[in-house]
């Protein structure tokens, strides 16, 4: 560890802007994220999961890429069926693949249809828009879209509020703490661009990962979460223990190599335990778990040419 530090030490400024090139990289990667983000909750092996991966590679039909459009008729005429049903099939013309199935009536002047795409639920949810743009309803009928993909693109910002009310409150908190334990002093702020680098490049990380894994949306609030709260946790005993050390007398160099050597080597087994804790999580059979710890999905297995008549008969 003392070696190690020495070296870092040696090299500080090519670490400082490897830091910063890190911090930069992984904040702009964390702005475009959320729509790579989706919520599949999976149990591979399942008769469900069979009968899903059957429809997708015979039909090319995603169940998690499915909308789901409902008109409510408050005032009919002869004619409405008609519009009904090209206000649907425009409105599958905004999404790739997308094709209408036929209108069903339901009590109450309640008339429904599916959109169908091949997308999965992290494309298909950038499509609820459009669809809301091209979704004309005739006077006297109120039209709504729902099924997976809409809810997704509707929770998106609910999840992000969230995080930063929470972020609203967690921070003036922790500073508070730090200014208890260090006093008015430029210490109390290293916690934080510890937890500002080690979050953004996890977020960077997540960034390059969910575009070929399923990342469940809320990893982004685990990364905040558990960042803020390590680097805070960890900064605090390593920077507590740099000033006892400096205390001692001796140049700072050598201060922060018996930092390093005492609380560094624990802060090391500290967090080593913490990623075997984490990684444990592995060994749960449910893609969406495994996700937002370390960053695996379950791919599915091949399941067998079916005819379509049997296909049928599993819907």
């Amino acid at each position: 560890m003392a070696r190690w530090t020495r070296i870092v030490l040696r090299l500080r400024w090519a670490v400082l802007a490897f830091w910063l090139i890190v911090l930069l990289a992984g904040g702009y990667a964390s702005t475009r994220l959320s729509p790579l983000l989706q919520n599949t909750f999976t149990v591979p092996g399942t008769d469900s999961e069979r009968a899903r991966h059957i429809l997708e590679q015979q039909f090319g039909d995603r169940s998690d890429g499915e909308f789901l459009v409902i008109y409510r008729v408050r005032d009919g005429s002869a004619g409405m069926r008609a519009e009904l049903a090209r206000s649907i099939q425009q409105a599958a013309r905004a999404v790739p693949t997308g094709t209408a199935t036929p209108l069903r009536d339901e009590p109450g002047g309640v008339i429904y249809g599916s959109i169908l795409t091949r997308l999965n639920l992290a494309k298909a949810k950038g499509y609820t828009d459009d669809i809301l743009r091209r979704l004309r309803a005739p006077p006297g009928v109120d039209a709504y879209v729902s099924g997976q993909p809409a809810i997704q693109h509707d929770l998106d910002p609910i999840f992000s509020k969230d995080l930063r009310k929470g972020e609203s409150i967690a921070l003036p908190i922790a500073l508070m703490v730090l200014l208890a334990v260090f006093g008015l002093s430029l210490a109390a702020t290293i916690p934080f661009f510890f937890a500002a680098a080690t979050i953004t490049g996890t977020l960077g990380i997540v960034f390059i990962f969910a575009h070929y894994l399923t990342m469940a949306t809320y990893v982004t609030n685990l990364v905040q979460l558990i960042g803020l709260g390590i680097a805070i946790d960890y900064s605090l005993l390593i920077v507590y223990r740099f000033r006892e050390e400096l205390e001692r007398g001796g140049s700072k160099d050598e201060a922060i190599v018996r930092t390093m050597a005492t609380a560094g080597r624990a802060v090391i087994f500290s967090g080593a335990t913490v990623a075997i804790g984490l990684g444990l999580l592995l060994f749960m059979p449910v893609p969406f778990m495994r996700s937002t710890t370390c960053l695996t999905m379950e791919r599915p297995k091949p399941v067998p040419p079916i005819s379509r008549e049997r296909a049928r008969s599993t819907r």
